[in-house]
C-alpha cells in the first residue's frame, strides 16, 4: 500500500511538471506587433552614443530586457533601403522576392523605375496575416518614403503613410507621431485578433544628435504602446537596414584608397570593346549605377551567343582599375545583366547625368532586438540572417511565414 502511495505521488508530480513546462513553452499571443526597421542603424555608434541618451526607456530599455541579438546581417551584397525592407517582411533574399534595389532599369523603356508591391515577387509577412485571419488582422505602415512604406506593407495592406514633400525630411519625431495616431485612429491592437505595425526610422546622419532623437522617439513608442495594447499585449523586434554610407572626404582625409569607376565611361568603351570584335552596334543598351544591360536583341542579330558576350565583358571589365568582381545576372529579374564590384572605397558615377552612388559598406553588425509579449532578456553573440525575423513574427502570432521564408524563427 505505501509503494502504491508512493507511485501515485510520484505521477502526480510528474503531470505538474510536464503541465508547467507546457504553460510556460505557451507565449500569449501578441495583439500587435511593432516591426521596426532603422535605416543604417549601427552597433558601434549605438554604444558610442549611448551614454548621452537622457531616458532609460527607449533603445537602452531595449538592450537590457529584451532579446538581442548582437551580430545580425543581410546574407547578400549591394543592400539598400528597399532591398533590406523587402527582405526583412518577406524572410528571404532578393533572389526570391526581387526586389533588388530602389532602383532598376526597365528592359523596355531603358529607363529608371522604382518598386512596387506589385514587383515582390512572393508574400509578406502582412500578407500571410491578412490570410490567416481572413483580412481581419490590420496592417499598416508609416516611413519617411513612399517606396518603403510600399514594400514594408506588401501586397495586402490596410494601409501606407509616407512624407509627400521630400524638400522637408521626417525626424523620428514624425514618424513616431504618426505611427501613434495611425493605433489610435485604427484601433490597433484593441481585440483579439493579431495586427501589425511597420515602421521606418532614419539613423543616416550617423551622428550623437540623430542617435539622442531615435532613442527619444523609441521611448515615446514604446510607452504609448504599452498604455493602450498593454505592456504583455505588444511585441516589438528592431534592427537595421545593414549597412552605412561613407563620406568620400573622410576616405580621402585619412589616406584611405578610394576611386571612382566611370559607369558611362565603362559602357561606351565596351561598346567599342565589342565593336572591334563584331562589328559595329550598341551592345550595351543601358547601365545604371553598377550594372550593365546587354542588347539581347542585338545579339541575337549578330548571331552570337549570350554567354559568349558575357564572358568577354567580364573579362574586360576585370582589366579596370577598382573593379573586384563581376557577376552575370541574366535571367534575374529587376537586375543588370553584369553586375561590377568595386574595390571598398570606390564609388560609381555617371559623368552624363551627374549622378554619383555614395560609397557603401556594409555593417561588421548590427542588432535584431525582440522585446515584450513574455520576451526573456538575453544576450546572443552567435551571428544571425535577417530572414529570421519574418519568421518569428509568424511564429509568436501563430500564422505560417512567407511562402518564400526557408529560415527558422529566433525564438
Amino acid at each position: 500500500m505505501r509503494n502504491r502511495y508512493l507511485y501515485i505521488t510520484l505521477l502526480s508530480i510528474l503531470a505538474w511538471h510536464a503541465e508547467a513546462q507546457g504553460q510556460a513553452g505557451t507565449r500569449q499571443v501578441p495583439r500587435l506587433v511593432v516591426n521596426v526597421t532603422v535605416d543604417q542603424l549601427r552597433s558601434d555608434l549605438l554604444d558610442l552614443y549611448a551614454p548621452a541618451f537622457s531616458s532609460r526607456e527607449g533603445l537602452q530599455k531595449l538592450l537590457a530586457e529584451g532579446l538581442v541579438f548582437e551580430n545580425a546581417r543581410y546574407p547578400f551584397a549591394d543592400v539598400d533601403r528597399a532591398s533590406a525592407i523587402s527582405s526583412v517582411v518577406t524572410g528571404t533574399t532578393p533572389f526570391y522576392h526581387t526586389i533588388t534595389g530602389s532602383q532598376w532599369i526597365d528592359r523596355q523603356s531603358l529607363r529608371p523605375v522604382s518598386p512596387t508591391p506589385g514587383d515582390m515577387a512572393v508574400s509578406t509577412i502582412g500578407d500571410e496575416l491578412k490570410r490567416a485571419t481572413q483580412g481581419q488582422g490590420k496592417v499598416f505602415a508609416v516611413a519617411p518614403t513612399k517606396e518603403v512604406a510600399m514594400l514594408a506593407a506588401g501586397h495586402t495592406a490596410d494601409g501606407t503613410v509616407w512624407n509627400d514633400t521630400p524638400k522637408k525630411g521626417w525626424t523620428a519625431a514624425d514618424i513616431t507621431d504618426r505611427a501613434l495616431r495611425c493605433m489610435a485612429d485604427h484601433a490597433l491592437g484593441q481585440d483579439s485578433i493579431a495586427d501589425l505595425l511597420l515602421l521606418t526610422y532614419d539613423a543616416s546622419g550617423n551622428d550623437r544628435q540623430t542617435y539622442i532623437q531615435l532613442d527619444q522617439e523609441i521611448a515615446r513608442l514604446l510607452q504609448q504602446t504599452e498604455a493602450q495594447v498593454g505592456k504583455d499585449q505588444a511585441l516589438f523586434l528592431i534592427t537595421s537596414t545593414g549597412y552605412t554610407e561613407e563620406k568620400r572626404a573622410d576616405l580621402e582625409r585619412f589616406n584611405i584608397p578610394a576611386g571612382t569607376f566611370y559607369i558611362n565611361r565603362t559602357a561606351n568603351l565596351l561598346n567599342m570593346y565589342f565593336g572591334g570584335l563584331w562589328g559595329q552596334g550598341k551592345y550595351v543598351e543601358a547601365h545604371f549605377k553598377n550594372q550593365l544591360y546587354i542588347s539581347r536583341q542585338l545579339i541575337e542579330n549578330k548571331r552570337l551567343t549570350t554567354n559568349e558576350v558575357l564572358q568577354r565583358a567580364k573579362e574586360f571589365l576585370l582589366q579596370m582599375s577598382g573593379v573586384k568582381a563581376v557577376e552575370n545576372h541574366l535571367y534575374e529579374a529587376h537586375t543588370g545583366d553584369l553586375v561590377i564590384e568595386l574595390d571598398p572605397g570606390w564609388q560609381i558615377e555617371n559623368e552624363d547625368t551627374h549622378e554619383q552612388s555614395p560609397v557603401k559598406t556594409q555593417l561588421a553588425y548590427f542588432p535584431i532586438i525582440i522585446y515584450g509579449s513574455g520576451i526573456m532578456s538575453e544576450t546572443i553573440k552567435t551571428p544571425v540572417s535577417i530572414e529570421r525575423i519574418a519568421p518569428s513574427i509568424a511564429k509568436a502570432i501563430r500564422i505560417r511565414a512567407p511562402n518564400a521564408c526557408k529560415s527558422e524563427p529566433l525564438f
